[in-house]
């Protein structure tokens, strides 16, 4: 499966268990999500634990076959590999604009790609350059062994990415209907993320809305909104352009 193909969505809260790994906020988004690469979950909250010093690992761990899934210290060592190549411009920032390309996902190269040994493909986000990056980390070796940019690509959007979305539409001062509905359907208003259950997913202009052509070029995700008995609020006439942290109006 390549980055175009993966589901473009990402659940808020995914169940994790507490690491012995001391990891930064890049690889403990990676653990959040990594069990809904190819979906999303119904959203069940549970607490974890960073223990350490919050520093991604920067030896070779212990490695796993080639095929097996990527451990917690595999992954966080692939994303200390990919981040700091040569390859991402030093000046590379997140989406909350700290030093560092957003991290989005760790996974396995393709079956038929016909990679021998440990390796790891990790993506990328640089918001200073809107510049999207796949990277073939070879885990034995410590290096990135291919490196693809992309101005156009539009990975699946990070559990951080999502929470920023989120909190950029609910504070926001733009009439969206999302929020009318919530306080219709619960009765007070919604003032905060943690009122609802939301999944955020990468969006594309594609000619089927009036507004929003900029994304694409830009980084732009669409949430889904739900209450918390389930009922999905209607989040189709926004986006969040995330590049700009603006609200875009698709209708």
């Amino acid at each position: 499966m390549n980055a175009s193909q993966r589901v473009p969505w990402r659940t808020r809260r995914v169940a994790v268990a507490a690491l012995a790994l001391g990891l930064t906020a890049a690889a403990t988004t990676y653990v959040m999500a990594q069990q809904d690469v190819s979906g999303t979950d119904s959203g069940t909250s549970t607490k974890f634990t960073v223990v350490g010093d919050g520093e991604l690992p920067t030896k070779k761990p212990k490695l796993g076959e080639s095929r097996s899934a990527l451990s917690a210290e595999e992954t966080g060592y692939a994303i200390h590999v990919a981040s700091t190549d040569g390859s991402v411009p030093s000046d590379a920032t997140d989406v909350r604009g700290k030093p560092g390309p957003e991290f989005l996902y760790a996974d396995l190269p393709d079956v038929g790609e016909e990679l021998s040994g440990r390796k790891a493909v990790v993506a990328l986000y640089d918001y200073t350059h809107d510049v999207a990056y796949d990277q073939i980390v070879d885990l034995a070796a410590g290096k990135v062994i291919d490196s693809t940019k992309s101005t156009k690509a539009q990975p699946p959007t990070s559990s951080t990415e999502a929470d920023l979305a989120m909190k950029l539409a609910v504070e926001s001062d733009a009439d969206l209907a999302f929020k009318a509905e919530f306080e219709e359907n619960m009765g007070v208003p919604l003032i905060d993320p943690d009122q609802v259950d939301y999944v955020a997913g990468a969006w594309v202009y594609d000619k089927t809305t009036s507004k929003g052509k900029e994304c694409g070029a830009d980084r732009c995700a669409q949430l889904m909104v739900s209450t918390a008995s389930g009922v999905y609020l209607n989040t189709f006439d926004f986006v969040v352009n995330l590049s700009t942290q603006k609200i875009v109006r698709t209708q």
